[in-house]
């Protein structure tokens, strides 16, 4: 059976009542944040420029069509939420309405007081990406990496055992072809017919658009042929063009 949801930690809030996302979806996580669920269809990722300096609530409600939309405030929440441990939140106002954002996945923790780092970028981005869904479906899903925030206990790898697909890139930026997937070996081997794959389809590749995803980011084949895998198998380490923060996605088997 699947890890029990104990917690909705990545929200925000309305007027000063905690609410489902803009979209009234469950956005719910464990206990662990590496395990989460994921709801953000991928048109709502747009270029910003909020890596550049310090996260807070003026950086957020100025920046241009981040919090313009409901798509767009959940886009910000997953940015926060992928950045920013369980401890953190930011508010802003825009239009009048306060929204909170909290964190989760803790890879970023220090961006409320400097701007991020190369490196952070690449980490935050790869964990937005793993968390879009092309129906915007929650689905939970476990989220490997070598930043010691995705470690992975056997439970874990027990319950979300099905490697889904890898995904790296950046989402600040608005040079093209900057959002990366490859397709995960169980998805290759079993297509949309098991656990929670069929309900996963970001990367996989878009037969109506060559080199690209059903997302719409770049496809850049099987994991298995162009990436390399960490030390214990759990996780890739590097795919084509990126040497680093790939994160790769396990999902449910059915079980």
């Amino acid at each position: 059976m699947k890890i029990q949801l104990i917690s909705a930690l990545l929200c925000f809030s309305a007027l000063g009542a905690c609410v489902d996302q803009a979209d009234s979806t469950d956005d719910s996580v464990t206990a662990d944040p590496r395990i989460a669920t994921n709801g953000l269809v991928p048109t709502a990722i747009h270029p910003n420029s909020l890596a550049n300096g310090a996260l807070n609530g003026f950086a957020i409600s100025g920046a241009k069509g981040m919090e313009d939309t409901a798509d767009h405030r959940l886009f910000t929440a997953y940015l926060v939420g992928c950045a920013l441990s369980t401890n953190q939140c930011v508010s802003s106002t825009y239009n009048g309405t306060t929204y909170t954002y909290c964190g989760v996945v803790d890879l970023a923790p220090a961006w409320t007081t400097r701007a991020l780092t190369q490196s952070e970028i690449a980490d935050v981005s790869a964990c937005v990406l793993a968390r879009a869904n092309l129906v915007g479906m929650n689905v939970q899903i476990s989220i490997h990496g070598d930043n010691a925030q995705l470690g992975c206990t056997s439970d874990e790898l027990s319950y979300f055992n099905l490697e889904e697909a890898a995904f790296y890139g950046n989402v600040f930026t608005s040079t093209a072809g900057a959002k990366h997937a490859c397709n995960g070996v169980d998805q290759v081997l079993y297509g949309d017919t098991i656990g929670d794959l069929p309900n996963r389809q970001c990367g996989q590749p878009d037969p109506n658009n060559p080199g690209y995803t059903l997302c719409g980011f770049v496809f850049d084949g099987n994991c298995a042929d162009i990436c390399s895998k960490s030390s214990d198998g759990d996780h890739y380490t590097a795919c084509g063009a990126a040497a680093a923060n790939v994160e790769t996605v396990h999902v449910w088997d059915g079980r």
